[in-house]
């Protein structure tokens, strides 16, 4: 029997499938904010962290920011498990977790996925002020990445460009129910809007 609070999911396109990367900076929520969106929507959730090589773990561990070279690596292995994952029932389409901090990485990750050919990528960017994810980061326990990344991922940032027009920007400086409401209401809205 289906559960009448949960919004069902819209039919999955015949000639493309899509992907929705959930980014923004350490301790921004992505990875809980995916999650409720994968949930809800019964598509399949992919961690971004989990396509990061050890090396870079041990980076973050330390308090050390990674370099372009050190997220190059990272993001290939992510949009190639994306854009090459096995088709079935409930994963034709992704909800990712990526931090994108840079437009040279959004452009990465779109460009892979034009590669698929059947493939569309959008973002969904959560965005706060860095004291607010410092403070978060510093109440969070047993992740890697701690409150000293949070000022060297701000220094990063390239929050998304006007011209980017598949980027959803959400506000995370507001309850976690509040995020996860407008996060929902947003996606559901660029399924509504996206062509079969």
């Amino acid at each position: 029997m289906s559960d009448p609070k949960k919004p069902e999911a819209k039919p999955v396109p015949k000639d493309h499938r899509w992907i929705l990367f959930v980014s923004g900076p350490t301790a921004s929520g992505k990875t809980s904010v995916a999650k409720f969106i994968a949930e809800k929507l019964n598509l399949k959730f992919v961690e971004g962290d989990d396509f990061h090589p050890k090396t870079n773990i041990e980076k973050m561990s330390h308090g050390q920011p990674l370099t372009d070279e050190d997220r190059y690596g990272w993001l290939q292995a992510l949009h190639e498990h994306a854009t090459h994952h096995p088709i079935g029932p409930g994963t034709e389409h992704l909800v990712v977790t990526c931090s994108a901090l840079k437009r040279q990485y959004r452009d990465m990750l779109r460009e892979g996925s034009d590669k698929a050919g059947d493939l569309r990528v959008h973002f969904l960017h959560l965005d706060a002020p860095e004291e607010v994810l410092t403070k978060r980061a510093a109440a969070r326990k047993g992740h890697f990445a701690g409150p000293a990344l949070v000022h060297s991922q701000f220094e990063a940032l390239e929050r998304p460009a006007e011209d980017e027009k598949d980027v959803l920007t959400v506000s995370v400086d507001q309850s976690v129910e509040d995020v996860q409401r407008e996060a929902l209401e947003r996606v559901k809205e660029l399924l509504d809007d996206d062509p079969e």
